[in-house]
């Protein structure tokens, strides 16, 4: 099959065990209405099917498969940046499905507004009350955050001109936690805000959720947007806080691990204990 030598987009997927997840995305990319892109998966030598996976697309997309020793995803993504030919460079991850119109809307937001950092609208698998309530709450923080000088990403979905990344230094590969938000406080620093389209949309997975629970997934969420936002330095996105493990192969497991109640109660006791401190590292470094 041959494909046009016009890239635009250099479509970059982090994978470690994603059988189950990469052929929808994957799937999701071969029906696009613009073929304007190619797809780099850069894998952290998964020991399930991901490689073949990947490989059964190649020839309907133009596609790209690598295999690297670092399992790590800020690593991954800046290892097929390097790689890429695209003018923007656009981050998904592999649990993430998007709509057949994403590549088009993604063109127009790119270069028909000019737009150098674009966060695609964001919506959860989750269609419950309680998910609708949570997305509106988190999309109400991280549009907020986009002008108080520590903007908060849409995940690990988003698309970048290739010039400022190379300007911004990519993503740091020391950060633990918040990987994402980093790259955008930076750009932010570097004089480019990212602009979160309305059109340009993806849904993002609550597969955590399902197998951590729900409050250990807030609690780990809550901890890192502390960390990020509150923190006096970058150092503390560097920290362990918590196990927060790449890779698909943990959520085939059949059924959530609830947390109970004297668990619950203990997260939130330990992010009341966190908010505090760092609140008070926030106040002294004014001075």
């Amino acid at each position: 099959m041959q494909f046009s030598m016009n890239i635009l987009f250099s479509i970059i997927i982090p994978t470690l065990n994603e059988e189950k997840y990469l052929p929808l995305i994957l799937s999701d990319l071969a029906q696009q209405q613009k073929k304007n892109f190619e797809i780099i998966v850069v894998d952290g030598k998964s020991t399930d099917k991901t490689k073949q996976i990947a490989n059964s697309f190649v020839d309907s997309m133009p596609l790209t498969f690598f295999e690297v020793d670092k399992r790590n995803v800020s690593y991954q993504r800046n290892f097929g940046a390097k790689k890429g030919k695209g003018q923007y460079f656009v981050f998904l991850d592999a649990d993430t499905r998007i709509p057949k119109d994403f590549t088009y809307q993604l063109q127009h937001a790119c270069f028909q507004r000019k737009f150098q950092l674009v966060l695609p609208t964001i919506a959860w698998d989750d269609k419950s009350r309680k998910g609708k309530i949570l997305m509106s709450i988190v999309k109400s923080f991280i549009r907020a955050s986009q002008v108080y000088g520590r903007p908060l990403a849409t995940g690990g979905n988003f698309a970048i001109e290739r010039h400022l990344f190379e300007k911004i230094g990519g993503f740091n590969e020391k950060v633990f936690i918040s990987e994402d938000h980093d790259i955008i406080r930076r750009a932010y620093e570097a004089g480019v805000k990212a602009k979160i389209v309305k059109n340009v949309k993806a849904m993002l997975s609550l597969r955590r959720s399902e197998v951590e629970g729900d409050m250990m997934l807030i609690y780990k969420h809550v901890v890192g947007f502390l960390a990020y936002t509150v923190a006096p330095s970058e150092k503390a996105l560097q920290k362990k806080l918590f196990e927060y493990e790449m890779g698909g192969q943990r959520y085939l497991e059949k059924g959530p691990r609830k947390s109970g109640s004297k668990k619950n109660i203990e997260y939130l006791r330990q992010l009341l204990q966190l908010s505090s401190i760092l609140v008070i590292l926030r106040y002294f470094q004014r001075f």
